[in-house]
């Protein structure tokens, strides 16, 4: 098995796609916001070209079809296309229908502007939710051989949830769970591979989380949106709990990452997971 390396992740979407909002969940009113993905994206790929890094950057289909060339450039940089869903759909609020329509969507538009085969996938806010989900099978239908969608962190996902890359054994075949790092806040389970919890932490915190896992042999996966490092985002319609998770300490996300990657160059999940390089597994 090769040694553990870091793995970096980005959810590559638009500033407005937040889930259930009533003001930015709507498709239909998407073209009137003013579009940011595409330079907050590059300034990513910058910091990645500087440190020799790699990454798998998890894009929307509806991303893909506006901007191709945004797809073309990251698979161009040598990191790795993979799925995000069609149009940032929570996973688990849709049929067994919507979802195969979601994914198959997006993959087949990540593919075209790409050139590249998309096997990974990672659902909007983490909500396959647990290992019960019955997408997980249609993942693996649909030509997915990595997801990285479930969080052991309540409420998000289920505490028993894997911590681990863990071979997921479904009724259409076995797909590799890569989870994100997860370590604890104040004693409860916490996200310290990305988002807010990992933003308001201590950079000490998340670093050793980081030292730690690698020196078990672990690789921890980390990961970040475009819009947390877009120092033009637009303001927005926020309740006052929403806009601290949203905005809070997004200054640390660039400083705090150049200083990681200096220590250590990042990989992509295809880099890191080669077919058969698996802990141990459970039933799905």
């Amino acid at each position: 098995m090769p040694g553990a390396s870091l793995v970096l992740t980005v959810d590559v979407e638009e500033w407005f796609h937040v889930c259930g909002h009533p003001v930015y969940d709507v498709p239909e009113r998407w073209e009137s916001f003013p579009s940011r993905v595409v330079p907050s994206t590059g300034r990513i790929l910058e910091l990645l070209e500087r440190t020799s890094s790699h990454a798998t950057f998890f894009v929307l289909g509806w991303v893909a079809r506006r901007y191709p060339d945004l797809v073309r450039r990251i698979a161009e940089g040598g990191h790795e296309v993979a799925c995000h869903g069609d149009l940032h759909r929570r996973a688990n609020t849709m049929t067994e229908q919507e979802f195969r329509a979601d994914v198959r969507a997006a993959k087949a538009s990540l593919e075209e502007a790409g050139g590249t085969r998309v096997t990974a996938y990672r659902a909007p806010e983490w909500s396959l939710r647990s290992t019960s989900s019955p997408h997980l099978s249609t993942l693996v239908e649909e030509g997915f051989r990595v997801d990285s969608s479930l969080l052991a962190v309540p409420p998000i996902g289920e505490p028993g949830n894997p911590r681990v890359p863990t071979v997921l054994s479904t009724s259409a075949g076995d797909l590799l769970e890569v989870p994100p790092l997860v370590g604890t806040l104040f004693g409860w389970p916490a996200m310290l591979g990305g988002g807010w919890t990992s933003r308001f932490s201590r950079e000490a915190r998340v670093t050793a989380a980081v030292e730690a896992a690698l020196s078990r042999g672990e690789s921890p996966v980390l990961y970040l949106h475009p819009w947390e490092v877009d120092e033009e985002h637009p303001s927005m319609e926020l309740s006052p709990i929403a806009r601290l998770v949203h905005f809070g300490a997004r200054g640390r996300v660039v400083p705090r990452l150049s200083r990681l990657l200096a220590r250590h160059r990042s990989v992509s999940l295809a880099e890191a997971f080669p077919a058969g390089c698996v802990h141990r597994e459970v039933a799905a």
